[in-house]
């Protein structure tokens, strides 16, 4: 039995691809449920790193984007080097459980039941107790692969694959437009609507974290990405992708949608046709105004991953109407955020961002500032975007 971990964000079309893994009879793949444990992961692993400081960053216990601060971007690279494998703290289990019950709560509610046999002394074996935890509650035979798929989480990929060598690990990809677009317009409760600014640099996150981790050793073998779209449009054929990536069969039942099951056993609340019409409903939904806004702090970035601007050029700029949203949104937003607390600050380092983009001999700081890591900033400059 190994470890399986996928990731993507919110409304990236992580549920759809999960689902399809988790109707193969060797797969048991559980949806969202660790949020609240990364997050006292993430302490615990600057805490133990020796930069107990870095926790006075507003950002030092939230899954951050990291953009344009090197403090965040230290906590970021703190995480990536860290000892993986650390003691767990069981003294906060209590208040932890609370919040990870919540969480499961939403998609992987019969874990709950089994929470209490989660605490270890390390967190490597909490990891093991929650593989167990996984195999034991949808009772398949003979199961190969086991894990979750956790939303927000990429920049644990590192250190999971370190804790766990035949771990394997798939990245979820989706039209930025259309995860925004779905954020907006398919999420009823406004709290849960991040500004589009925040929700976006996320995206543009997992861009640099997928670049960053394809020039990794510890990955050769070990990563896969996946684009929604694709797997719509060729359901059969990027599932097998995926399985042959897990050595395992491909099964006529996986992409069966009507066979889609919640963790209470309950049928899934969706159609085929649902999937099918999500893919380009973003033209037809989201204002242009929006979309320029999205593109211009997803692009050139979207490049790489064959996904291409229809409002925002760089040589006609930022238009007054989708700035006018970008304020509008800024300020009137009652969801999460991760971006500054000015908006012009944020406006700027976004502008300051493509004109760096222009300049030769920069310094490691101003590129990590930018673009997260080194790496993905030279695959910016052999596409000569």
């Amino acid at each position: 039995m190994k470890l399986i971990y996928t990731a993507g964000t919110a409304r990236g079309g992580t549920n759809y691809r999960t689902l399809i893994l988790k109707n193969h009879s060797k797969i048991s793949m559980s949806i969202d449920p660790l949020i609240p444990l990364f997050h006292y992961y993430k302490k615990s692993l600057i805490i133990h790193s020796g930069k107990s400081n870095l926790l006075s960053n507003n950002f030092a216990n939230v899954l951050d984007d990291y953009f344009f601060d090197f403090k965040r971007i230290e906590i970021m690279k703190t995480l990536q080097k860290s000892n993986p494998d650390i003691p767990f703290d069981i003294t906060n289990w209590n208040e932890l459980k609370v919040k990870m019950e919540s969480r499961m709560s939403l998609a992987s509610a019969n874990l709950i039941p089994h929470l209490d046999k989660i605490p270890a002394p390390t967190f490597k074996e909490v990891f093991e107790n929650i593989i167990e935890i996984i195999a034991r509650v949808y009772k398949k035979k003979n199961i190969k692969w086991v894990g979750f798929n956790d939303n927000w989480t990429i920049e644990f990929f590192s250190l999971i694959a370190r804790l766990f060598p035949e771990a394997k690990f798939i990245i979820h990809l989706r039209d930025p437009r259309a995860v925004i677009c779905s954020s907006e317009f398919a999420e009823p409760d406004p709290k849960k609507r991040p500004t589009v600014l925040s929700f976006a640099r996320h995206i543009r996150k997992y861009y640099a974290f997928t670049e960053y981790f394809k020039t990794l050793p510890i990955f050769k073998n070990r990563l896969l990405v996946t684009y929604y779209e694709r797997f719509v449009e060729k359901t059969e054929v990027e599932t097998k992708k995926v399985l042959d990536f897990l050595n395992l069969d491909y099964e006529p039942q996986m992409t069966d949608v009507s066979l889609f099951r919640k963790a209470s056993g309950e049928k899934w609340p969706t159609l085929d046709e649902i999937y099918k019409s999500s893919v380009n409903i973003w033209e037809k939904q989201m204002p242009s105004e929006m979309a320029e806004l999205v593109e211009f702090i997803c692009s050139p970035d979207m490049h790489i991953h064959n996904y291409f601007p229809k409002y925002y050029f760089e040589k006609k700029g930022l238009s007054i109407k989708a700035y006018n949203y970008a304020l509008n949104n800024f300020n009137n937003c009652l969801g999460w955020r991760t971006d500054f607390d000015e908006f012009s600050k944020n406006l700027g380092c976004e502008f300051n961002r493509k004109r760096v983009l222009e300049l030769k001999n920069l310094t490691k700081k101003q590129i990590e500032e930018n673009f997260l890591f080194l790496e993905y900033y030279y695959k910016y400059k052999k596409m000569k975007l």
